[in-house]
């Protein structure tokens, strides 16, 4: 029994604070003093455990209505013409958005009775209507020095209300189309900011926009990897690379995630059914031509090479695997030859190995030449190279750079 009475006296202390904090605040009010510290006691109020559903919901409403009058004082200012501060301008108008969407969302909750009483969501609407305007510029203005962190929380709360039950008779999602580009400008600030959940809950509106979607889906799987949401990640990936194919982001973390995982044969699909509708693009024959390499597939990866090549003559890495890809059958063809000197296909055969390691000689030594600071990629290759085609001055110098490391 005493238990219970402590519990009693301590829940009669939690609401006799609130009633002394909101009966402060509104003398606070209508004196228009102290109103930052006032905004901050009506909001440690409500924090505390054991406060009342309606006190909570009256010390944000309160406290929202202590950023009205702190941003009627800035305002006043600037209508003077005189100093005011701009940061703080602005920062009262998110505070009045966050403590009565928050006052709403208590609203919304059954209370101690099991009954949910809306009493503020049409006063809140008529307050915070005339004030978005303001609450966007608020996040431009930050956006355009930089500061993307604290521009977020203006942008993602702009958008916000396109789909907040305060605003829900206003049909913001299609009426102002400055929701999306709102939502634009806050997936890149959230990305900018490592905010990915930011990032995440802004890409569908912000898509809306039609500004550079392929960059805002990118961001979206970036999102996902940084979370290890695998799921989300690879349907990401294959959602842009189904609206963006030719953005290669896409295309190119498919092919490695199925490479890591060792399963070449759904790599080989991807590259397949891009080039089925793009057979121009570089990117997509080196990524075949990669696959092919890791299957073995030399000879069907040196053509991948070569189509790749034929439109972009400098690709660095579709000269590497094209190098890679000759070597390796030069080398399997070594082990596979005639080793009897008196047999004419002895001949032969060295002639057909000879051949392949000037096949791989021509596109390793345009590697080196594109890359001469990464001996660690072309030294080992030109090595074997010049070794077997007798090039005595070549094969010399790499043996210096190979052991000069």
């Amino acid at each position: 029994m005493r238990k219970y009475i402590l519990i009693l006296f301590s829940l009669l202390a939690v609401n006799a604070s609130a009633v002394s904090v909101i009966r402060q605040a509104k003398e606070a009010l209508k004196k228009k003093q102290n109103l930052e510290q006032t905004a901050k006691n009506l909001l440690a109020e409500a924090a505390k455990e054991g406060t009342s559903h309606d006190d909570r919901v009256e010390c944000y409403v309160l406290a929202a209505e202590c950023s009205q009058r702190l941003y009627d004082a800035q305002n006043l200012k600037l209508y003077l013409k005189q100093k005011y501060d701009t940061a703080a301008f602005y920062s009262h108008i998110l505070d009045m958005f966050v403590r009565l969407e928050k006052a709403d969302s208590i609203e919304e909750r059954p209370d101690e009775k099991g009954r949910v009483r809306l009493q503020n969501r049409k006063r809140s609407r008529d307050v915070l209507t005339p004030f978005r305007p303001n609450l966007l510029n608020g996040g431009k203005w930050l956006f355009r020095k930089s500061q993307m962190r604290e521009a977020f929380p203006y942008l993602d709360t702009y958008a916000a209300t396109a789909v907040h039950p305060i605003f829900s008779r206003d049909s913001l999602a299609k009426g102002d189309s400055l929701v999306a580009q709102a939502a634009y400008l806050a997936v890149i600030a959230a990305n900018a900011s490592q905010n990915y959940d930011g990032v995440i809950r802004n890409v569908p509106m912000a898509i809306k926009a039609g500004l550079k979607n392929h960059l805002m889906q990118e961001y979206l799987a970036r999102a996902y990897l940084s979370k290890k949401d695998s799921a989300q990640w690879l349907a990401s990936l294959y959602d842009g690379l189904r609206d963006h194919t030719f953005h290669g982001y896409f295309f190119s973390h498919l092919v490695d995630y199925y490479l890591e995982a060792q399963n070449t044969q759904r790599a080989l699909e991807i590259t397949d059914s891009v080039i089925s509708v793009a057979d121009t693009i570089p990117l997509f024959w080196y990524g075949r031509s990669l696959v092919l390499l890791k299957q073995g597939r030399d000879r069907e990866a040196i053509n991948a090479c070569d189509s790749c090549l034929l439109y972009e003559p400098d690709n660095v890495d579709a000269l590497y695997n094209k190098g890679v890809a000759s070597l390796n059958l030069a080398v399997i063809y070594t082990e596979q030859a005639c080793t009897d000197l008196t047999n004419p296909q002895c001949r032969r055969d060295q002639e057909i190995i000879r051949s392949l390691y000037n096949l791989a000689k021509l596109p390793m030594e345009r590697v080196r030449a594109l890359e001469p600071d990464k001996p660690q990629r072309w030294a080992a290759p030109l090595y074997r190279i010049y070794l077997h085609l007798n090039m005595g001055k070549e094969f010399d110098e790499i043996d210096r750079i190979i052991h000069s490391k």
